[in-house]
């Protein structure tokens, strides 16, 4: 599955809401997109699921994850990984200039917490339809994936984090105790 097509599903799973907000509908997205997915052969399916992965990973970044942990309060491993499904499921636009600039979330990501940026079930999607489709597990994925978070660690002192996120930390955190 190429780029475009990719993103043109994306795009496709969040027909029918306002795709500037970030908490969107996510159930709906997910319903939508559950239904895209099942008008894929299941080869179509893994190559939609790799082309997912392929995105998790480019944005396994430093500055992606410390603008999470500032929009999130803080942000796991596994909470990392459920940003990254939200920020793909926001949109080829918000992706790519996210990977640029992480303070551009600043932009899109309207109301902090849990509820908004984290988007678990998303990642989950291409094998659920692929199971339901075959009775198989989905294959293994094969592609690359980083082992650590590409560019500069930040660290959790607020000085710091300040610092690198300054839009963010003042709408996200400038308030917080």
């Amino acid at each position: 599955m190429n780029a475009d097509l990719f993103w043109r599903i994306i795009e496709s799973s969040r027909s029918g809401f306002d795709p500037n907000r970030a908490d969107g509908n996510m159930e709906q997205q997910l319903e939508e997109l559950r239904s895209l997915l099942r008008e894929l052969s299941p080869e179509e399916i893994v190559g939609f699921r790799n082309q997912l992965l392929d995105y998790v990973d480019a944005a396994f970044t430093w500055d992606l994850w410390g603008a999470a942990y500032v929009i999130g309060g803080g942000c796991s491993d596994d909470g990392f990984m459920d940003f990254r499904g939200w920020l793909i499921s926001m949109g080829r636009d918000v992706f790519e200039k996210a990977l640029s600039d992480a303070e551009s979330l600043a932009d899109v990501a309207s109301a902090p917490g849990i509820e908004g940026v984290f988007f678990e079930e998303f990642l989950n999607v291409p094998a659920q339809v692929f199971e339901e489709a075959t009775g198989r597990e989905v294959p293994e994925y094969t592609g690359h994936s980083r082992v650590h978070p590409a560019g500069e660690k930040w660290n959790e002192a607020r000085e710091d984090l300040e610092r690198r996120f300054p839009r963010l930390w003042a709408k996200y955190r400038a308030s917080a105790p």
